[in-house]
C-alpha cells in the first residue's frame, strides 16, 4: 500500500478537503484501559474540530502556506484504506456509527466497532434494543453460519458466537491473525477474513472450535473479501485481486487507472460483491466499480457507477440481493443498481468531481479567531438532526433493506429499515440519540442534563439508579444543585432559542438574554450563577438578582465557579481568569497552557477550539485549559500560581474534589475519552493517571467516594476513586430514557 509523501511546499491540487493548522516545522467490558503514561505529544493527529465525513478520516501532513509559514494540514482520506501503517489505525473505527449487521430469525445483530447490539425485529416498524454487549473485540463486520454469529473483531480476530439466547450471546471460540479482522465472508463451512496487509485468512467453521486453515497472501491491503467456487475476490485498497484458495496462488490483480491523485488514494477498493461474472467494488467517490471476472486470471475494469456531481456520495459498502446491487453511499444514502445483466450495469468509466480544498484566505488575516472560526457549530454536539441518510453498509433481505450508519459527523448510531421497492420509504428506524451534556452531584444525588437526563441516586448497595423523572432535564445543557438540595437546570428555550433556567419547585422557568452552555451554571446556598458576555448574573430563588461586571467581553461560552467569598469566571479565549467579588473583578495570573500569541492563532483554533474549566475549593482556584490539542492545569494557591502540562487533548469538563482534579478530554476523530487524574496536594499539580475509554464524555462530577462521568452516547460511568487510578464500577445505560 502506498503512503502519502508530501513535501513541505506541496501545492494543493484537486483532492479531499484540506484544513491547514499551525505547527512547528472502552467499553463496559473492562471499564477502559489504564495508560501507564500520558500519550506522546506527537501521537495521532486529532484533526480539525469537525468530525470527518462518513467513510473517511483526517490525516495530517506538513505544508508551507502562502505566508511562508509551515503548517500542519489535514486532508480527508478513506477510513479503511488510508493511514494503514498508523499505529493508531484501529482506533479511528470507534467513531459512533453502525457498520454492519446480520438477521438471525427475528433478531438483528449489529456492530459499531465497539459493541454488539441485539435488536428485536418482531415489529419491523419499531425495532427495539434487546441487548448491548461488550467483550467481542472491535466488531467490524458480521456474518451467520448454522444459526451462529461470526464477528470480524479487529485485533481479536474472528469470533464465533452462540446466540441461542439473543439477550445473552457468548463467545464459543476465536482465532487471531497477524492483521486486524476487518471483514468476514462465509461460503459453505468456510469463513474468509480480510486482515489488511496480512492477507486473507481461511478458517474452518463447521465445528464449535474455529480452525485456521491457511492465509492467502494479497497484493495491497485486504479490506474486504468474497469467494466463489475456489476463488477469493479481494478488495485490496489500491488493487483488486483474485486468488486460488487451494494453492494460494495469485491469479490476477488490476485496478482502475488514476486511483491516486497527489499520492492520495481517491478510489479505494474497500468492499466487494459478486453478481454473475462481475465483481462490484465499493470505491469511495468512484462509486461501484465493475470488474470483469469471467476469467479470474484476466480481471479488468468494465466501468463504474457513481454520481459525478454529488459530492455527498461516497461508496463504502456493496451488497447484491434479488437482482439489485445496493451501494451504501454515505451522506447521499443508498444507490440501487439493476444487476440483472451485470456486465452492462456500469459499462463506462466516469471520473467523479472531487471537492476542491478550501482557500486559505484567512491564514494571514488580522481578525481574531472567534470572528473567523465557526466555533458555535462545534462547541457542543449539535441538536439531534432529522432522521438521516448516511449508511456505511446495507443488508438487503426479503421485503426490507437495512441501512447501517447515521453517522460520524453527527454522532448518532442508527439503523434504517427501508422499502426495497422505494428506498425513500422508511419502514422503521432504530437510533441511539446523544444522551448527556451536563452533570452535577450533591451527596448521593446525581443530576444529569440531556436527552437521557433526570435525577439519580446512589442506594445503600452503592448502585446508581434513577430516582425521579425530570422532564426539564431532557431540554437542558447544564446542571447544578442549590444548598437545600433543589436542582437547577439551564438550557435553551424551545420558544426563543435563548437561555432558560428551571428551578425545582419554581412555578415558571427563568428567561435569560444569553445562551446557557454546559459548564455555564453554578450554584451555592439559594443562589445560582449564569455567566454573560460582560459578567455574571447572580439570581436568588426569591426572584432577586444582581449582575456582576467582569470589565471584559467574552466571545466564547464561559466557565463559572463559586467559592466562599468570590466568583471565578473565564472565557476560553482569555489568557487569565477573573476573581469577582463585591468590590470588583481581579485578574489572576496568566495560565500556562497558552499565551496571547497562541490564542490569536486561527490555525490552532481550527485544530481544536480553546477550552477552559474553572474550579475553586480549599486548595485555591484551579483552571484547566486547552487549545489546539495542547493543554495545561494551573493552581492559584497560597504559594502563588503553579502550572503543569497535561496530556494532549480537547478538555471539555473537569471537577475538583478535595485536592484532586478529574478532567476529561475528548478526541472526536477517534471517538475516545481520556479521564485524567491530577493531584494538587503538594501545591504543584501532578498527573497521577490517565484512563481511556471509547465514548464521548460531556461532563464530570464527584462525590466523596465516587466519580460520575456523563458519557454522551452511553449514559453515566461511575468510578471508585479510592486510589489514584479511578476504577470503573458501573455504567448506567440511559438510552431507554431518551426513547420517545
Amino acid at each position: 500500500m502506498r503512503r502519502s509523501r508530501w513535501s513541505a511546499c506541496f501545492r494543493f491540487g484537486r483532492l479531499w478537503p484540506v484544513v491547514a493548522l499551525l505547527a512547528g516545522c472502552g467499553d463496559f467490558g473492562d471499564g477502559g484501559e489504564f495508560i501507564d503514561e500520558p500519550p506522546p505529544p506527537d501521537g495521532p493527529p486529532t484533526g480539525p474540530t469537525d468530525p470527518p465525513t462518513t467513510g473517511s478520516k483526517w490525516q495530517g501532513t506538513l505544508v508551507e502556506d502562502d505566508c511562508g509559514r509551515v503548517k500542519l494540514a489535514y486532508v480527508l482520506i478513506d477510513e479503511v484504506c488510508g493511514g494503514t501503517e498508523d499505529p493508531f489505525y484501529m482506533d479511528y473505527f470507534h467513531a459512533p456509527i453502525m457498520r454492519d449487521g446480520v438477521l438471525i430469525d427475528d433478531r438483528l445483530f449489529a456492530v459499531d466497532a465497539t459493541n454488539l447490539w441485539v435488536l428485536d425485529m418482531t415489529d419491523a416498524d419499531e425495532p427495539k434494543r434487546e441487548a448491548l454487549l461488550a467483550g467481542f473485540g472491535q466488531p467490524m463486520s458480521v456474518a451467520t453460519h448454522a444459526g451462529r454469529l461470526l464477528i470480524a473483531g479487529g485485533d481479536e480476530g474472528l469470533l464465533l458466537v452462540d446466540v441461542t439466547d439473543p439477550a445473552s450471546p457468548f463467545r464459543l471460540s476465536d482465532v487471531a491473525f497477524d492483521g486486524p479482522a476487518l471483514d468476514v465472508w462465509i461460503e459453505g463451512d468456510t469463513a474468509f477474513v480480510a486482515t489488511g496487509a496480512s492477507g486473507v485468512a481461511v478458517v474452518d467453521i463447521l465445528e464449535s472450535e474455529l480452525s485456521l486453515r491457511t492465509v492467502l497472501p494479497v497484493p495491497g491491503f485486504a479490506a474486504a473479501v468474497a469467494s466463489r467456487s475456489g476463488t477469493a475476490y479481494v478488495a485490496a485498497c489500491d488493487t483488486f485481486a483474485t486468488i486460488d484458495v487451494a494453492t494460494g496462488a495469485l491469479l490476477g490483480h488490476r485496478w482502475i487507472d488514476n486511483a491516486y491523485q497527489d499520492d492520495i488514494l481517491v478510489a479505494p477498493a474497500k468492499d466487494v460483491s459478486l453478481a454473475g461474472d462481475v465483481a462490484f467494488v465499493a470505491a469511495g467517490r468512484y462509486g461501484a466499480v465493475a470488474m470483469d471476472v469471467t476469467d479470474p486470471t484476466q480481471v479488468a475494469p468494465i466501468g463504474n457507477c457513481t454520481l459525478t456531481d454529488d459530492q455527498s456520495f461516497y461508496a463504502s459498502g456493496v451488497r447484491d440481493f434479488g437482482g439489485t446491487l445496493y451501494v451504501a453511499g454515505g451522506e447521499y444514502g443508498i444507490l440501487p443498481l439493476d444487476v440483472s445483466n451485470p456486465a452492462t450495469t456500469c459499462s463506462t468509466l466516469a471520473t467523479p468531481g472531487l471537492p476542491a480544498p478550501p482557500e486559505d484566505d484567512l491564514s494571514c488575516s488580522t481578525e481574531p479567531p472567534w470572528e473567523l472560526v465557526p466555533w458555535a457549530e462545534t462547541w457542543v454536539p449539535p441538536s439531534v438532526p432529522p432522521e438521516g441518510r448516511d449508511p456505511l453498509q446495507t443488508l438487503p433481505v426479503d421485503g426490507r433493506v437495512f441501512a447501517f450508519g447515521d453517522a460520524t459527523r453527527i454522532g448518532i448510531r442508527a439503523i434504517d429499515v427501508r422499502n426495497p421497492a422505494n428506498l425513500d420509504e422508511k419502514l422503521g428506524r432504530y437510533a441511539e440519540p446523544r444522551l448527556t451534556e451536563g452533570i452535577a452531584v450533591q451527596g448521593d444525588a446525581v443530576l444529569v442534563a440531556g436527552k437521557g437526563g433526570g435525577l439519580f441516586g446512589v442506594g445503600e448497595d452503592g448502585v446508581l439508579a434513577k430516582t425521579a423523572d425530570v422532564p426539564e432535564a431532557k431540554l437542558a445543557r447544564a446542571a447544578a444543585f442549590l444548598g437545600d438540595g433543589r436542582w437547577v437546570l439551564g438550557g435553551l428555550s424551545p420558544q426563543t432559542g435563548l437561555g432558560v433556567v428551571y428551578v425545582e419547585g419554581a412555578p415558571n422557568p427563568i428567561d435569560f438574554g444569553t445562551q446557557i452552555w454546559s459548564g455555564g451554571l453554578a450554584a451555592k446556598a439559594a443562589t445560582f450563577y449564569v455567566p454573560t458576555e460582560h459578567g455574571v448574573i447572580a439570581y436568588d430563588t426569591d426572584s432577586s438578582f444582581v449582575e456582576f461586571s467582569s470589565g471584559r467581553e467574552a466571545h466564547l461560552p464561559q466557565s463559572v465557579a463559586v467559592g466562599e467569598d468570590h466568583l471565578l469566571v473565564a472565557s476560553p479565549e482569555w489568557t487569565s481568569s477573573l476573581e469577582i467579588d463585591g468590590v470588583g473583578a481581579t485578574p489572576l495570573a496568566a495560565i500556562g497552557a497558552f499565551g496571547d500569541q497562541e490564542i490569536a492563532s486561527v490555525s490552532r483554533w481550527r485544530k481544536a477550539l480553546p477550552r477552559r474549566v474553572v474550579m475553586t475549593g480549599d486548595v485555591g482556584d484551579v483552571e484547566v485549559a486547552s487549545l489546539g490539542g495542547e493543554a495545561g492545569v494551573t493552581l492559584h494557591g497560597e504559594g502563588g500560581p503553579v502550572s503543569a502540562e497535561l496530556p494532549p487533548g480537547d478538555y471539555v469538563a473537569a471537577t475538583l474534589a478535595g485536592s484532586r482534579v478529574y478532567a476529561v478530554a475528548v478526541d472526536r476523530g477517534r471517538y475516545r475519552t481520556q479521564l485524567v487524574t491530577i493531584d494538587l496536594f503538594s501545591g504543584a499539580p501532578q498527573v497521577m493517571s490517565v484512563v481511556a475509554f471509547s465514548g464521548a464524555a460531556s461532563g464530570v462530577a464527584a462525590s466523596a467516594e465516587r466519580l460520575f462521568v456523563a458519557d454522551g452516547d452511553r449514559g453515566i460511568r461511575v468510578f471508585d476513586v479510592a486510589s489514584p487510578t479511578p476504577t470503573l464500577v458501573q455504567v448506567l445505560d440511559l438510552s431507554a430514557e431518551a426513547q420517545p
